[in-house]
């Protein structure tokens, strides 16, 4: 049987199921990204990190790209605190 790397990181399924559902509902993010705004994010793994991102399906502003950083902080920490 394989070892299990211990340096992973996770999330539960439900967590992200409800950190997607608030992003395709907030107002804001449906203005900038279009709806579902979840089609144009993606969730990147590297070095032992998980995050969601903007997958470039989209040209933000600076502005937009603060917006979404923004919303998308306040999101995760609602779900996961």
């Amino acid at each position: 049987m394989e070892e299990i790397d211990k340096e992973r990181v996770g999330i539960r399924m439900d967590i992200l199921y409800n950190i997607i559902e608030d992003l395709n509902n907030d107002p804001e993010l449906q203005r900038i990204f279009g709806s579902p705004v979840s089609k144009s994010l993606v969730a990147v793994a590297e070095d032992n990190d998980i995050r969601i991102e903007e997958g470039g399906a989209v040209d933000l502003t600076e502005e937009e790209t603060e917006k979404f950083l923004e919303i998308l902080n306040r999101i995760i920490k609602a779900n996961t605190i």
